[in-house]
């Protein structure tokens, strides 16, 4: 049979086809924008009927035998040639891979044809049709017709022929209706639209706007859950996929993602092309951010009032409309609801035949796609995620999670926010996460100190430079101060100020403080008097004690100087604390400025202790170096846990502490085999030279970055990452870290203690899902001293358990091994131009890049001023990779603006980062500024142009392009009515004229005739 075709003939675009070719051709996405169908019959077909049968279905469908080459910076579309049927013989274990590369081989789209058929026999008889095309030719409404009309000319009846010049024409309508419809959608997008935020799922959050991998998982949906769905819809007066949508917008909101964008696909068809074949859908961005107390009516009402505004602009493309940038996807997150019809099931002839409209192709441009078919059978869901960043154990979880909101949406009996989001087998997790119970301490540290005395009284307790005290001679030396502060009126409970220099006189008195039963209250002598004045008068302090030459007043303390005010005291214990009572308030920094003092028990000390001794254990000759601040809280631990097992406390005095080589040297010289600092002192340290195979190094205070992990892990014996807030009593979580690690999580919680994370309605989140940490057990503080209401605000009751647990404001998520990983902070979560960002993960994100050693986040400016810096600290770091590492792993609005190289990052007192003292960089990142008009030449000359004649160029090409005169320089391109297409036009021209080639993200960064200008000189200089 000889087939005639149409001479080829050159077409315009669709506004929304010529999104889908500018996206193509600016970025790599792959198979991507491919649609797929299956049709499986049971047995093998007739490969005439069926090469007759595909041939018919292209001579019907014109949009099936386009392509689309560029014509002078714009695609055009040329009708080629659609190829044959394609066969292939598979075995049935080898189908899915088969129907994956079938899926995802490349489509020319200059040469063409963008659709095509495949038959694969399978060893077990079936023969499986697949049909793949290019969403520049079709939409999910054309895959019905191929099927449809498919197997009816296989069955030999005669297609429908769309006329010839029925594409023109419906090209030319569609570009009306966008011309007509193009300012009220401008106005309306004006308003709505926004850079998505990037997507929260389990286990992180996804940067959009790049294709990738595609991991696929289909998501059963029971009998029962649809006759519910049905009943729900026709209860509550909404569609099944509004109750989707809106079940989507709830999990990501549980998620955590601030302000859920999801990209919906509208029909564009009018009556002229329902039976055409071709790409006549839109996208459209639904933002919406549902009110998790509400009840389901009304967030469905919600929704759907949103989405009725928004279909009022379906025709327009949003890039049509708004700067959306070089991208892949419009959201983040995607959403294809198809009705399949009631009617009788394609067939080939009398041969069963299954068709699978869910079929997707190998790769996505989103970070989640949820697929819906709702036909005969039933709603059919299938999840896509990019196979490098969700596995498929946490995608089985997502669909999980998704059918549990769905069924509370049906039963639409709570509010949204209480949908449940933990699968059985969550919940177990957080139960064995959480089976930390164990005996509680019944004595306090000073009775395991005694009773160390008791054992081994000769047995060296502190060494301090060349002095060394024995455990009998540190327990007189204790007792004497107790009996001091007794006879001075000291009752028990009472606060006594401690304001001395490192050394043993220091632990003497932390140590007599507690015989005498009151409770010690650090003043650093490196603090401004006027704080230390404050937490004195504010903490009501019976007395203080102190060195000569301190910053206190000293007709206001006693003298703590070679303890010469206690001489002559009584040696004797007095009696012991009881369990229940303070051992010490430590005054933390206020977020309104004003420090707050927690006070913490012996009780919870003694437990804290303890179970440290069973992560890191302690024993008679081994020996811990004290180097922290008695203002930190984490020197009680570095005080206690040898004082109380017999060990060894070594003494850095204050200059030592300060100079890696020296604290080195000591390490070495004092054999210590315990060591516990931030982050910042261990970098110190390495530097210096540190190589101690038998330390145990304890890391806690701020988060360790996984490059200095690595270093430490090599440099030590062992490597333990701790973490928790002074509320908590010191540490509440440990975590062993690996030779090599990948990872540096907080861990699991200690013994008798608990472990929530929860949404800001105290819910809990879903395993892998970013939330607030809320600590509970043995560690809790009693509060803060004299502020009862920010007590209860920060100390609340679990609303499940009714247990009492403390609100660190600390972002954690749980993964699936049963470890913590902490995200950042609540308060640093900041808002740049309308985008949450968490500093720490951009901060983690940078520590990665090679040759930054550390690195802090900043935002300087306010309102649309308002930008991100990093501050970096390494060796040879080349800026350039730094932005392209970025790039690859964060949104663009994540990405900082400007860059500070630094020496070191600037620190507090107790060894954190100072993230106020991070100053603006001297020379603030370029604004839009006011310039004249310019000029173009009338005989320009590309090949010589200097600065002035480029911008002249450029100027003329956009008045050319945008046939707009009254062009300034620093007008914006998409202020003056340009667009995608537009961008592909100016380049090409370019091209042409100044023989460079501008990239399309440029346009985007810098969109106008100066920016545009000054990176065409660029490129001409780099070549």
């Amino acid at each position: 049979m000889t087939r005639v075709l149409p001479p080829p003939v050159t077409a315009g675009l669709t506004a929304v086809q010529e999104g889908i070719w500018f996206t193509a051709r600016a970025t790599d996405t792959a198979s991507a924008y491919h649609l797929v169908v299956t049709l499986t019959a049971d047995g093998p077909l007739d490969d005439d009927a069926l090469d007759l049968a595909w041939r018919a279905v292209t001579d019907a469908h014109p949009a099936l035998r386009g392509a689309f080459p560029e014509v002078d910076g714009v695609g055009a579309r040329v009708e080629v040639t659609p190829g044959p049927v394609r066969r292939a013989s598979v075995t049935a274990d080898r189908l899915a891979d088969a129907l994956t590369d079938e899926a995802g081989r490349p489509f020319d789209l200059s040469a063409g044809p963008l659709a095509r058929c495949a038959a694969l026999r399978v060893d077990d008889g079936r023969e499986v049709i697949v049909v793949t095309a290019h969403h520049l030719v079709g939409d999910g409404h054309t895959k019905e017709l191929i099927v449809r009309d498919l197997t009816a000319a296989y069955a030999g009846e005669a297609l429908p022929v769309t006329p010839a010049g029925a594409v023109d024409a419906a090209i030319a309508d569609d570009h009306a209706r966008v011309d007509a419809a193009l300012p009220a959608a401008r106005e309306f997008w004006r308003g709505r639209w926004r850079e998505p935020p990037a997507v929260a799922l389990p286990g992180g959050s996804r940067p959009g706007g790049g294709v990738a991998t595609a991991r696929t998982r289909h998501v059963a949906v029971d009998p029962a859950l649809d006759r519910a769905l049905d009943a729900a819809s026709a209860t509550l007066g909404t569609s099944r996929f509004e109750l989707l949508l809106a079940a989507v917008s709830v999990l990501l909101t549980r998620y955590g993602t601030p302000d859920v964008t999801i990209a919906v696909d509208v029909s564009t068809r009018t009556g002229d092309v329902e039976g055409q074949a071709g790409a006549w859908v839109n996208e459209l961005p639904i933002r919406f951010a549902p009110d998790l107390a509400a009840s389901w009516p009304d967030t469905l009402a919600a929704l759907r009032a949103d989405l009725r505004e928004a279909y009022a602009h379906r025709v327009v493309p949003v890039g049509r409309a708004a700067t959306v940038g070089t991208r892949a996807a419009l959201a983040p997150v995607s959403v294809s609801y198809r009705r399949r019809g009631q009617g009788p099931a394609a067939a080939f002839d009398d041969r069963a035949t299954t068709v699978d409209w869910l079929v997707t192709p190998p790769h996505l441009r989103s970070s989640l796609h949820v697929f819906a078919v709702d036909g005969p059978d039933g709603l059919r869901l299938s999840l896509q995620a990019p196979a490098d960043s969700v596995d498929d154990a946490t995608l089985a979880r997502v669909g999980a999670h998704l059918r549990d909101v769905l069924a509370a949406a049906a039963a639409a009996d709570l509010p949204v926010g209480d949908a449940p989001t933990l699968t059985p087998a969550e919940r177990a997790l957080l139960d064995r996460v959480n089976a930390t119970a164990r005996p509680l301490p019944a004595d306090t540290v000073i009775d395991r100190f005694t009773d160390q005395v008791r054992r081994a009284p000769d047995a060296p307790a502190l060494r301090f430079g060349a002095r060394v005290l024995t455990y009998a001679e540190l327990d007189r030396l204790a007792n004497r101060v107790a009996h001091g502060l007794l006879r001075r009126g000291t009752r028990p409970g009472d606060l006594i100020g401690l304001c001395a220099r490192r050394g043993d006189e220091l632990v003497v008195a932390v140590l007599g403080i507690l015989k005498a039963g009151a409770a010690y209250l650090p003043l650093d002598p490196a603090y401004p008097v006027a704080r230390l004045d404050f937490v004195v008068a504010d903490a009501h302090a019976h007395l203080t004690l102190a060195h000569h030459g301190g910053p206190l007043p000293e007709p206001a303390v006693v003298p703590l100087d070679g303890l010469a005010a206690f001489d002559g005291e009584p040696e004797t214990p007095p009696p012991p604390p009881p369990a229940d009572a303070l051992a010490y308030v430590i005054y933390t920094s206020g977020s309104t400025g004003r420090p707050k003092g927690v006070e913490v028990g012996h009780r919870a000390l003694a437990n804290l202790v303890a179970a440290m001794d069973r992560v890191t254990p302690t024993a008679p000759g081994d020996r811990w170096i004290t180097l922290t601040s008695l203002s930190f809280d984490i020197s009680a631990l570095e005080l206690f846990a040898p004082l109380t097992t017999g060990a060894t406390l070594v003494i850095a005095d204050d200059v030592t502490v300060r100079q890696g080589s020296a604290l080195a040297a000591l390490v070495d010289d004092a054999a210590v085999t315990h060591l516990q600092a931030t982050p910042s002192t261990w970098r110190m340290l390495l530097d210096a030279g540190l190589t101690a195979p038998r330390l145990t190094a304890l890391c806690g205070g701020e988060a360790l970055p996984l490059p200095l992990a690595r270093r430490l892990r090599e440099a030590t014996g062992r490597l333990v990452n701790v973490y928790g807030p002074t509320e908590t009593t010191i540490w509440s979580t440990w975590a062993e870290i690996g030779t090599d690690p990948t990872r540096v999580p907080i861990g699991a919680p200690l013994a008798n203690t608990t472990v929530h994370v929860r949404d800001a309605r105290l819910r809990p989140v879903a395993v892998g899902v970013p939330g607030e940490l809320l600590i509970g057990g043995a560690g809790l503080a009693y509060g803060y001293r004299g502020r009862p209401e920010l007590t209860r605000r920060r100390f609340v009751t679990d609303p499940i358990t009714s247990a009492r647990l403390y609100r660190t404001g600390d972002l954690v998520r749980l993964d699936a091994d049963g470890m913590l990983d902490f995200v950042g902070r609540l308060d640093s979560q900041v808002k740049v131009r309308g985008h949450r960002i968490e500093l720490g993960e951009v901060e983690t994100v940078l520590g990665a890049v090679p040759g930054v050693r550390e690195a802090a986040v900043a935002v300087h400016g306010d309102g649309a001023d308002a930008h991100l810096v990093a501050y970096l600290v390494g060796d040879a770091v080349h800026l350039p990779d730094v932005r392209r590492h970025l790039g690859q792993q964060l949104p663009r609005h994540m990405v900082p603006a400007a860059y500070v190289a630094l020496g070191s990052l600037p620190l507090t007192p107790n060894g954190k980062l100072d993230r106020k003292a991070l100053a603006p960089p001297a020379a603030e990142p370029a604004r839009h500024h006011d310039a004249p008009p310019v000029a173009p030449p009338h005989h320009p000359d590309p090949g010589g142009a200097g600065p002035g004649d480029v911008e002249h160029e450029v100027l003329a090409v956009w008045r050319e392009v945008l046939r707009v005169d009254d062009i300034q320089v620093d007008d914006s391109l998409f202020d003056l009515g340009g667009h995608s297409l537009t961008i592909t036009q100016i380049t090409s021209r370019l091209r042409r004229r100044l023989g460079v080639a501008v990239a399309f993200d440029v346009f985007f960064d810098t969109p106008t005739v100066s920016g545009i200008a000054a990176e065409v000189r660029k490129l001409r200089e780099a070549t």
